[in-house]
């Protein structure tokens, strides 16, 4: 009898181990997709799979990770990082939308005109905080971008208004500021996003007026070219009065020490001319006085050494003929 109770008892006992393998098998493909995976650069809202409700609480925006959000559920995902939205026609496959078309304001010289069609190339990049995940999917699902690129066109297109045409390449800077504050503005209050930089990209206007404003630039380099020409020339000027002053010094200078040596040479000449009639004199003194000789007796000597000195000269006359 035991024989035949283990006999019926076997395959009531096979069946109860095969049904729980399947249910563990089971268990662990339904536990195992329960779960679901966001990058780091994502936020995410869970969507029930049966009911289609979306838990929008904001304590429940998940980030970056593997959570398990029971059966059937997943994430609606949204971007955690910058997010750059472009308006352009570069071709380089990054264009979210063609380039803008706009208008300036007034031109100050011709404030009748109305201001001038420009078509801006914009970029900017925005990003969502974690705590307005829910309001973003409540407000534009998951499509939100198509109207932040909405929000931004019109923001840009009301702000080129408030600047002259001019300003668009003269200051720049100025009008990337402050269309970037509109388009923040703008994207925080109607998209809930904050929009953290934009670059103007280019500008472009009619071709009548880029020929004008081509024109202008040219003119206006040319009267800087001008400025610097003159200023050379003027500089130039100075260069060559300065030469002409230096030299006239250097020949004033020149002329006062020749002025002085020839004073100086003459002097010294006049001086040896003393010194040598002084010697004579006092010579033809001791001369006079050892030879005895009168007034007369002197000058007859004088005389006579004078035609001595003389070319072709020939008398010759003693002391004693003087003297006698």
């Amino acid at each position: 009898m035991d024989e035949d109770d283990d006999c019926d008892c076997s395959p009531a006992r096979a069946d109860w181990t095969k049904g729980a393998a399947a249910l563990a098998l089971a268990s662990v493909l339904l536990f195992a997709s329960s779960w679901d995976v966001l990058e780091p650069t994502e936020w995410g809202v869970v969507q029930n799979g049966f009911t289609g409700y979306v838990e929008l609480d904001p304590e429940r925006v998940f980030e970056g990770g593997r959570h398990f959000i029971w059966l059937r559920h997943s994430f609606i995902k949204f971007p955690r990082r910058l997010v750059n939205l472009e308006f352009s026609d570069f071709g380089r496959g990054e264009s979210d939308q063609a380039p803008i078309s706009a208008r300036t304001g007034p031109d100050p010289d011709d404030k009748e005109s109305g201001g001038q069609p420009i078509r801006l190339c914009v970029a900017f990049q925005y990003q969502i905080a974690r705590r307005d995940v829910p309001r973003i999917y409540q407000t534009f699902g998951a499509l939100h971008e198509a109207s932040y690129l909405r929000f931004a066109q019109q923001a840009i297109t009301n702000e080129a208004q408030m600047f002259t045409p001019r300003a668009f390449w003269t200051d720049r800077k100025k009008v990337e500021g402050q269309l970037l504050g509109k388009v923040n503005e703008t994207l925080y209050r109607q998209g809930y996003a904050t929009v953290h930089d934009l670059q103007l990209l280019r500008v472009d206007f009619n071709s009548n007026y880029e020929d004008t404003i081509t024109n202008i630039q040219l003119q206006e380099q040319l009267k800087v070219t001008k400025t610097y020409q003159l200023e050379v020339t003027r500089v130039s000027k100075e260069v060559d009065i300065l030469s002409a002053e230096a030299e006239a010094a250097i020949a004033r200078i020149n002329a006062q020490a020749q002025r002085e040596a020839s004073v100086t040479i003459n002097q010294a000449s006049a001086a040896a001319i003393q010194m040598e009639q002084g010697a004579k004199a006092t010579w033809y003194a001791k001369l006079k006085a050892t030879l005895g000789w009168s007034n007369d007796d002197f000058l007859r000597y004088v005389k006579i050494k004078s035609l001595n000195a003389q070319p072709g000269g020939s008398v010759v006359i003693g002391v004693d003929a003087v003297g006698g």
